[in-house]
Protein backbone atom coordinates (compact mmCIF):
# COMPACT_ATOMS: atom_id res chain seq x y z
CA UNK A 1 0.00 0.00 0.00
CA UNK A 2 1.43 3.42 -0.92
CA UNK A 3 2.55 5.56 2.00
CA UNK A 4 -0.40 7.94 1.93
CA UNK A 5 -3.13 5.33 1.44
CA UNK A 6 -3.92 4.73 5.11
CA UNK A 7 -7.21 4.78 6.99
CA UNK A 8 -5.93 7.56 9.25
CA UNK A 9 -5.21 9.87 6.33
CA UNK A 10 -8.64 9.23 4.81
CA UNK A 11 -10.32 10.06 8.13
CA UNK A 12 -8.29 13.28 8.49
CA UNK A 13 -8.99 14.28 4.88
CA UNK A 14 -12.72 13.72 5.39
CA UNK A 15 -12.66 15.59 8.74
CA UNK A 16 -11.23 18.68 7.06
CA UNK A 17 -14.11 18.62 4.56
CA UNK A 18 -16.47 18.45 7.54
CA UNK A 19 -14.78 21.40 9.26
CA UNK A 20 -14.64 23.84 6.35
CA UNK A 21 -18.29 23.23 5.52
CA UNK A 22 -19.39 24.70 8.86
CA UNK A 23 -18.08 28.15 8.06
CA UNK A 24 -19.18 27.97 4.41
CA UNK A 25 -22.86 27.21 5.19
CA UNK A 26 -23.16 29.92 7.84
CA UNK A 27 -21.72 32.58 5.53
CA UNK A 28 -23.84 31.18 2.69
CA UNK A 29 -27.11 31.56 4.60
CA UNK A 30 -26.61 34.48 6.95
CA UNK A 31 -23.95 36.74 5.44
CA UNK A 32 -25.81 36.83 2.10
CA UNK A 33 -29.02 37.93 3.80
CA UNK A 34 -27.29 40.32 6.20
CA UNK A 35 -25.56 42.23 3.43
CA UNK A 36 -28.40 42.28 0.85
CA UNK A 37 -31.55 42.35 2.98
CA UNK A 38 -30.45 43.85 6.32
CA UNK A 39 -27.90 46.36 4.97
CA UNK A 40 -29.45 47.08 1.55
CA UNK A 41 -26.42 46.21 -0.63
CA UNK A 42 -27.62 45.37 -4.16
CA UNK A 43 -27.74 41.82 -5.52
CA UNK A 44 -25.31 42.90 -8.22
CA UNK A 45 -22.69 44.22 -5.78
CA UNK A 46 -23.03 41.13 -3.58
CA UNK A 47 -22.45 38.85 -6.58
CA UNK A 48 -19.42 40.92 -7.60
CA UNK A 49 -17.68 39.50 -4.51
CA UNK A 50 -17.76 36.09 -6.18
CA UNK A 51 -16.46 37.61 -9.41
CA UNK A 52 -13.58 39.31 -7.57
CA UNK A 53 -12.54 36.05 -5.91
CA UNK A 54 -12.67 34.32 -9.31
CA UNK A 55 -10.39 36.96 -10.85
CA UNK A 56 -7.86 36.51 -8.05
CA UNK A 57 -7.96 32.75 -8.60
CA UNK A 58 -7.44 33.24 -12.32
CA UNK A 59 -4.27 35.20 -11.59
CA UNK A 60 -2.78 32.81 -9.04
CA UNK A 61 -4.02 29.23 -9.43
CA UNK A 62 -1.95 28.23 -12.51
CA UNK A 63 1.31 29.09 -10.74
CA UNK A 64 0.08 27.50 -7.51
CA UNK A 65 -0.53 24.23 -9.33
CA UNK A 66 2.94 24.30 -10.84
CA UNK A 67 4.57 25.11 -7.50
CA UNK A 68 2.83 22.08 -6.01
CA UNK A 69 4.51 19.89 -8.61
CA UNK A 70 7.96 21.41 -8.09
CA UNK A 71 8.51 23.45 -4.92
CA UNK A 72 6.01 23.11 -2.06
CA UNK A 73 4.13 20.39 -0.21
CA UNK A 74 0.35 20.30 -0.32
CA UNK A 75 -0.06 20.19 3.46
CA UNK A 76 2.05 23.34 3.87
CA UNK A 77 -0.09 25.20 1.36
CA UNK A 78 -3.24 23.96 3.10
CA UNK A 79 -1.98 25.24 6.45
CA UNK A 80 -1.15 28.69 5.09
CA UNK A 81 -4.40 29.17 3.17
CA UNK A 82 -6.50 27.88 6.08
CA UNK A 83 -4.83 30.39 8.42
CA UNK A 84 -5.62 33.16 5.92
CA UNK A 85 -9.24 32.03 5.67
CA UNK A 86 -9.66 32.13 9.43
CA UNK A 87 -8.06 35.59 9.68
CA UNK A 88 -9.98 37.23 6.82
CA UNK A 89 -13.35 35.70 7.71
CA UNK A 90 -12.86 36.72 11.34
CA UNK A 91 -12.24 40.33 10.28
CA UNK A 92 -15.31 40.10 8.02
CA UNK A 93 -17.40 38.85 10.94
CA UNK A 94 -16.18 41.67 13.15
CA UNK A 95 -17.03 44.22 10.43
CA UNK A 96 -20.54 42.76 10.29
CA UNK A 97 -20.89 43.04 14.06
CA UNK A 98 -19.86 46.70 13.79
CA UNK A 99 -22.28 47.35 10.90
CA UNK A 100 -19.57 48.09 8.30
CA UNK A 101 -21.16 46.42 5.27
CA UNK A 102 -18.71 47.40 2.53
CA UNK A 103 -15.66 46.56 4.64
CA UNK A 104 -17.32 43.22 5.38
CA UNK A 105 -18.03 42.66 1.68
CA UNK A 106 -14.40 43.29 0.70
CA UNK A 107 -13.10 41.02 3.46
CA UNK A 108 -15.65 38.38 2.45
CA UNK A 109 -14.36 38.45 -1.14
CA UNK A 110 -10.75 38.07 0.04
CA UNK A 111 -11.67 35.36 2.54
CA UNK A 112 -13.62 33.52 -0.13
CA UNK A 113 -10.61 33.69 -2.44
CA UNK A 114 -8.35 32.09 0.19
CA UNK A 115 -11.05 29.53 1.00
CA UNK A 116 -11.26 28.51 -2.65
CA UNK A 117 -7.48 28.58 -3.08
CA UNK A 118 -7.13 26.12 -0.19
CA UNK A 119 -8.83 23.47 -2.32
CA UNK A 120 -5.98 23.54 -4.84
CA UNK A 121 -3.90 22.05 -2.00
CA UNK A 122 -6.63 19.91 -0.44
CA UNK A 123 -8.28 18.21 -3.42
CA UNK A 124 -5.14 16.68 -5.05
CA UNK A 125 -4.59 14.72 -1.83
CA UNK A 126 -7.41 12.47 -3.06
CA UNK A 127 -5.01 10.77 -5.48
CA UNK A 128 -2.57 10.02 -2.64
CA UNK A 129 -4.97 8.77 0.01
CA UNK A 130 -7.13 6.53 -2.23
CA UNK A 131 -6.37 3.93 -4.89
CA UNK A 132 -7.74 4.59 -8.38
CA UNK A 133 -10.61 2.13 -7.96
CA UNK A 134 -11.75 3.74 -4.69
CA UNK A 135 -11.48 7.44 -5.44
CA UNK A 136 -15.15 7.76 -6.30
CA UNK A 137 -16.29 6.43 -2.93
CA UNK A 138 -13.64 8.33 -0.93
CA UNK A 139 -14.64 11.50 -2.75
CA UNK A 140 -18.22 10.63 -1.83
CA UNK A 141 -17.27 10.26 1.84
CA UNK A 142 -15.73 13.72 1.72
CA UNK A 143 -18.84 15.20 0.16
CA UNK A 144 -21.03 13.42 2.74
CA UNK A 145 -18.89 14.81 5.57
CA UNK A 146 -19.13 18.24 3.99
CA UNK A 147 -22.91 18.17 4.04
CA UNK A 148 -23.04 16.73 7.54
CA UNK A 149 -20.79 19.59 8.62
CA UNK A 150 -23.23 22.02 7.09
CA UNK A 151 -26.03 20.50 9.18
CA UNK A 152 -23.94 21.04 12.31
CA UNK A 153 -23.20 24.61 11.25
CA UNK A 154 -26.89 25.39 10.74
CA UNK A 155 -27.87 23.93 14.11
CA UNK A 156 -25.15 25.89 15.92
CA UNK A 157 -26.07 29.14 14.16
CA UNK A 158 -29.83 28.80 14.68
CA UNK A 159 -30.03 30.14 18.27
CA UNK A 160 -27.88 33.11 17.27
CA UNK A 161 -30.04 33.86 14.20
CA UNK A 162 -33.22 33.72 16.31
CA UNK A 163 -31.74 36.10 18.89
CA UNK A 164 -32.00 33.45 21.63
CA UNK A 165 -28.24 33.71 22.14
CA UNK A 166 -26.44 37.04 21.74
CA UNK A 167 -22.75 37.40 22.53
CA UNK A 168 -22.03 40.72 20.86
CA UNK A 169 -25.29 42.68 21.11
CA UNK A 170 -25.47 42.99 17.32
CA UNK A 171 -28.08 42.00 14.72
CA UNK A 172 -28.92 38.25 14.84
CA UNK A 173 -27.58 37.40 11.37
CA UNK A 174 -24.26 39.10 12.12
CA UNK A 175 -24.00 37.17 15.41
CA UNK A 176 -23.87 33.81 13.59
CA UNK A 177 -20.56 34.31 11.79
CA UNK A 178 -17.81 34.36 14.41
CA UNK A 179 -18.86 31.16 16.28
CA UNK A 180 -18.78 29.25 12.97
CA UNK A 181 -15.26 30.50 12.24
CA UNK A 182 -13.99 29.47 15.66
CA UNK A 183 -15.44 25.97 15.25
CA UNK A 184 -13.86 25.65 11.79
CA UNK A 185 -10.48 26.64 13.23
CA UNK A 186 -10.74 24.04 15.99
CA UNK A 187 -11.90 21.11 13.83
CA UNK A 188 -9.41 21.73 11.01
CA UNK A 189 -6.41 21.39 13.34
CA UNK A 190 -6.18 17.54 13.32
CA UNK A 191 -5.83 17.38 9.53
CA UNK A 192 -3.43 20.33 9.41
CA UNK A 193 -1.18 18.87 12.10
CA UNK A 194 -1.45 15.09 11.65
CA UNK A 195 -2.12 14.31 7.96
CA UNK A 196 0.92 12.52 6.51
CA UNK A 197 2.51 13.49 3.22
CA UNK A 198 5.73 11.98 1.85
CA UNK A 199 8.65 14.36 1.72
CA UNK A 200 9.60 15.40 -1.78
CA UNK A 201 13.07 16.25 -2.98
CA UNK A 202 13.72 19.97 -2.82
CA UNK A 203 13.35 21.67 -6.17
CA UNK A 204 16.34 23.49 -7.61
CA UNK A 205 14.51 25.26 -10.43
CA UNK A 206 14.47 29.07 -10.03
CA UNK A 207 11.03 30.60 -9.55
CA UNK A 208 11.28 32.62 -12.79
CA UNK A 209 11.87 29.41 -14.72
CA UNK A 210 8.93 27.84 -12.89
CA UNK A 211 6.70 30.56 -14.39
CA UNK A 212 7.87 29.59 -17.87
CA UNK A 213 7.32 25.95 -17.08
CA UNK A 214 3.80 26.78 -15.91
CA UNK A 215 2.85 28.10 -19.33
CA UNK A 216 4.49 25.16 -21.08
CA UNK A 217 2.86 22.61 -18.80
CA UNK A 218 -0.51 24.36 -19.11
CA UNK A 219 -0.31 24.16 -22.88
CA UNK A 220 0.65 20.49 -22.61
CA UNK A 221 -2.22 19.81 -20.20
CA UNK A 222 -4.79 21.50 -22.42
CA UNK A 223 -3.51 19.57 -25.43
CA UNK A 224 -5.26 16.61 -23.85
CA UNK A 225 -8.73 16.90 -25.44
CA UNK A 226 -10.51 15.19 -22.57
CA UNK A 227 -9.02 17.57 -19.99
CA UNK A 228 -9.74 20.69 -22.05
CA UNK A 229 -13.33 19.73 -22.83
CA UNK A 230 -14.04 18.59 -19.30
CA UNK A 231 -12.74 21.84 -17.81
CA UNK A 232 -14.97 23.76 -20.23
CA UNK A 233 -17.95 21.54 -19.39
CA UNK A 234 -17.38 21.89 -15.67
CA UNK A 235 -17.02 25.66 -15.95
CA UNK A 236 -20.37 25.86 -17.72
CA UNK A 237 -22.63 23.51 -15.80
CA UNK A 238 -21.16 24.44 -12.44
CA UNK A 239 -21.84 28.07 -13.37
CA UNK A 240 -25.55 27.36 -13.06
CA UNK A 241 -25.35 25.17 -9.96
CA UNK A 242 -23.05 27.45 -7.98
CA UNK A 243 -24.82 30.68 -8.89
CA UNK A 244 -28.25 29.34 -7.95
CA UNK A 245 -26.80 27.96 -4.73
CA UNK A 246 -25.11 31.24 -3.74
CA UNK A 247 -28.36 33.17 -4.23
CA UNK A 248 -30.72 30.55 -2.77
CA UNK A 249 -31.25 32.30 0.63
CA UNK A 250 -32.11 35.57 -1.15
CA UNK A 251 -34.44 33.63 -3.50
CA UNK A 252 -36.24 32.16 -0.48
CA UNK A 253 -36.59 35.58 1.15
CA UNK A 254 -37.83 37.48 -1.90
CA UNK A 255 -39.96 34.79 -3.58
CA UNK A 256 -41.42 32.92 -0.62
CA UNK A 257 -41.01 35.49 2.20
CA UNK A 258 -40.08 32.88 4.79
CA UNK A 259 -38.15 33.55 8.00
CA UNK A 260 -34.63 32.38 8.86
CA UNK A 261 -35.90 29.50 10.98
CA UNK A 262 -37.89 28.14 8.03
CA UNK A 263 -34.89 28.63 5.75
CA UNK A 264 -32.75 26.67 8.21
CA UNK A 265 -35.19 23.76 8.27
CA UNK A 266 -35.39 23.76 4.46
CA UNK A 267 -31.61 23.48 4.29
CA UNK A 268 -31.64 20.82 7.00
CA UNK A 269 -33.95 18.84 4.73
CA UNK A 270 -31.69 19.33 1.71
CA UNK A 271 -28.34 18.53 3.32
CA UNK A 272 -28.96 14.85 4.24
CA UNK A 273 -29.98 14.14 0.65
CA UNK A 274 -26.85 15.99 -0.49
CA UNK A 275 -24.76 13.68 1.68
CA UNK A 276 -26.63 10.60 0.44
CA UNK A 277 -26.26 11.73 -3.17
CA UNK A 278 -22.53 12.24 -2.69
CA UNK A 279 -21.94 8.74 -1.32
CA UNK A 280 -24.34 6.91 -3.66
CA UNK A 281 -23.07 8.61 -6.81
CA UNK A 282 -19.48 7.71 -5.90
CA UNK A 283 -20.36 4.01 -5.86
CA UNK A 284 -22.43 4.32 -9.05
CA UNK A 285 -19.60 6.13 -10.84
CA UNK A 286 -17.11 3.42 -9.87
CA UNK A 287 -19.58 0.79 -11.09
CA UNK A 288 -20.98 2.29 -14.31
CA UNK A 289 -18.37 4.84 -15.38
CA UNK A 290 -17.72 8.37 -14.19
CA UNK A 291 -18.59 10.28 -17.34
CA UNK A 292 -21.77 8.28 -17.95
CA UNK A 293 -22.94 8.96 -14.38
CA UNK A 294 -22.19 12.66 -14.73
CA UNK A 295 -24.27 12.91 -17.93
CA UNK A 296 -27.28 11.41 -16.12
CA UNK A 297 -26.82 13.89 -13.27
CA UNK A 298 -26.77 16.89 -15.64
CA UNK A 299 -29.90 15.71 -17.43
CA UNK A 300 -31.59 15.76 -14.04
CA UNK A 301 -30.54 19.40 -13.52
CA UNK A 302 -32.26 20.32 -16.79
CA UNK A 303 -35.55 19.40 -15.16
CA UNK A 304 -34.88 20.59 -11.62
CA UNK A 305 -33.95 24.24 -12.24
CA UNK A 306 -37.08 25.08 -14.31
CA UNK A 307 -39.16 23.25 -11.70
CA UNK A 308 -37.79 25.49 -8.92
CA UNK A 309 -38.60 28.58 -10.94
CA UNK A 310 -42.13 27.54 -11.90
CA UNK A 311 -43.57 25.99 -8.74
CA UNK A 312 -46.12 28.14 -6.91
CA UNK A 313 -47.05 25.69 -4.15
CA UNK A 314 -44.66 26.01 -1.20
CA UNK A 315 -45.03 22.39 -0.06
CA UNK A 316 -44.14 21.09 -3.52
CA UNK A 317 -41.24 23.54 -3.64
CA UNK A 318 -39.82 22.19 -0.37
CA UNK A 319 -40.20 18.60 -1.60
CA UNK A 320 -38.44 19.49 -4.86
CA UNK A 321 -35.54 21.22 -3.10
CA UNK A 322 -35.10 18.21 -0.84
CA UNK A 323 -34.89 15.92 -3.87
CA UNK A 324 -32.51 18.42 -5.47
CA UNK A 325 -30.05 17.66 -2.68
CA UNK A 326 -29.22 14.31 -4.30
CA UNK A 327 -28.09 16.19 -7.41
CA UNK A 328 -25.99 18.71 -5.47
CA UNK A 329 -24.02 15.97 -3.74
CA UNK A 330 -23.72 13.85 -6.86
CA UNK A 331 -22.55 16.72 -9.09
CA UNK A 332 -19.47 17.53 -7.02
CA UNK A 333 -18.60 13.95 -6.12
CA UNK A 334 -18.59 12.66 -9.69
CA UNK A 335 -16.99 15.79 -11.18
CA UNK A 336 -14.08 15.42 -8.78
CA UNK A 337 -13.64 11.73 -9.57
CA UNK A 338 -13.84 12.33 -13.35
CA UNK A 339 -10.98 14.82 -13.04
CA UNK A 340 -8.90 12.31 -11.06
CA UNK A 341 -9.28 9.76 -13.88
CA UNK A 342 -8.59 11.93 -16.92
CA UNK A 343 -5.70 13.98 -15.49
CA UNK A 344 -2.43 13.02 -17.23
CA UNK A 345 0.12 11.13 -15.14
CA UNK A 346 2.52 13.48 -13.37
CA UNK A 347 0.23 16.48 -13.87
CA UNK A 348 -2.44 15.79 -11.25
CA UNK A 349 -1.63 18.87 -9.16
CA UNK A 350 -1.78 21.21 -12.15
CA UNK A 351 -4.91 19.50 -13.45
CA UNK A 352 -6.67 19.87 -10.11
CA UNK A 353 -5.51 23.47 -9.89
CA UNK A 354 -7.35 24.17 -13.14
CA UNK A 355 -10.26 22.04 -11.94
CA UNK A 356 -10.57 24.33 -8.92
CA UNK A 357 -10.20 27.33 -11.19
CA UNK A 358 -12.95 26.08 -13.50
CA UNK A 359 -15.18 25.46 -10.49
CA UNK A 360 -14.79 28.95 -9.09
CA UNK A 361 -14.26 30.85 -12.33
CA UNK A 362 -17.88 29.96 -12.94
CA UNK A 363 -18.41 32.56 -10.24
CA UNK A 364 -17.14 35.06 -12.79
CA UNK A 365 -19.88 34.79 -15.42
CA UNK A 366 -22.75 33.22 -13.45
CA UNK A 367 -23.09 35.89 -10.74
CA UNK A 368 -22.81 38.70 -13.31
CA UNK A 369 -25.55 37.09 -15.40
CA UNK A 370 -27.71 36.60 -12.30
CA UNK A 371 -27.11 40.16 -11.05
CA UNK A 372 -27.83 41.76 -14.42
CA UNK A 373 -31.04 39.78 -14.95
CA UNK A 374 -32.36 40.45 -11.45
CA UNK A 375 -31.49 44.14 -11.70
CA UNK A 376 -32.94 44.71 -15.17
CA UNK A 377 -36.14 42.76 -14.46
CA UNK A 378 -36.92 44.60 -11.23
CA UNK A 379 -40.33 45.66 -12.59
CA UNK A 380 -41.40 42.00 -12.41
CA UNK A 381 -41.00 41.89 -8.63
CA UNK A 382 -40.26 38.47 -7.18
CA UNK A 383 -40.86 36.92 -10.63
CA UNK A 384 -37.42 38.12 -11.71
CA UNK A 385 -35.81 35.55 -9.42
CA UNK A 386 -37.91 32.77 -10.95
CA UNK A 387 -37.00 33.79 -14.51
CA UNK A 388 -33.32 34.07 -13.64
CA UNK A 389 -33.30 30.60 -12.07
CA UNK A 390 -34.81 29.09 -15.22
CA UNK A 391 -32.30 30.99 -17.38
CA UNK A 392 -29.43 29.20 -15.64
CA UNK A 393 -30.34 25.97 -17.50
CA UNK A 394 -28.64 27.45 -20.57
CA UNK A 395 -25.27 26.86 -18.89
CA UNK A 396 -26.22 23.22 -18.19
CA UNK A 397 -26.99 22.61 -21.88
CA UNK A 398 -23.66 24.09 -22.96
CA UNK A 399 -21.88 22.00 -20.35
CA UNK A 400 -23.46 18.80 -21.67
CA UNK A 401 -22.32 19.63 -25.21
CA UNK A 402 -18.73 20.04 -24.03
CA UNK A 403 -18.89 16.91 -21.86
CA UNK A 404 -19.89 14.85 -24.91
CA UNK A 405 -16.35 15.39 -26.26
CA UNK A 406 -14.68 13.90 -23.15
CA UNK A 407 -13.41 10.32 -23.55
CA UNK A 408 -14.79 7.91 -20.95
CA UNK A 409 -11.97 6.48 -18.84
CA UNK A 410 -13.07 2.96 -19.84
CA UNK A 411 -12.58 3.44 -23.55
CA UNK A 412 -9.38 2.49 -25.45
CA UNK A 413 -8.74 6.16 -26.28
CA UNK A 414 -8.18 6.82 -22.57
CA UNK A 415 -5.40 4.25 -22.43
CA UNK A 416 -3.83 5.77 -25.50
Amino acid sequence: MPFMQTRKNIVLWVLYDFANSIVSIVFFLYFAQWIVIDRGVSDFHFNLAFTASAVLLLLTVPTTGMLLDTHIRRIVGLRVTTACVITLYSLCALSALWGKEYAALILFALGLYMYLLSFTFYTPLLNDIAAAGKRGRVSGFGIAANYLGQIVGLLIALPFSKGTVSLFHATPRAETLLPAILLFALLSLPALLLLDEPKHAAATTPLAQTWKQTFRQTRSLLNSPSVAYFLAAYFLFNDAILTVSNNFPIFLENVWAVGDTTKTFILLGILPTCAAGGVLSGFLADRFGHKRTLVVILLGWLGLLPLLGLLTDFTLFVISTTIMGFWFGASWTVSRSVMSHIAPAGRHNLAFAYFGLAERASSFIGPIAWGLLVTNLISLGSGRYRITTIAMTGFIVLGLLALARVHDERTPSRAG
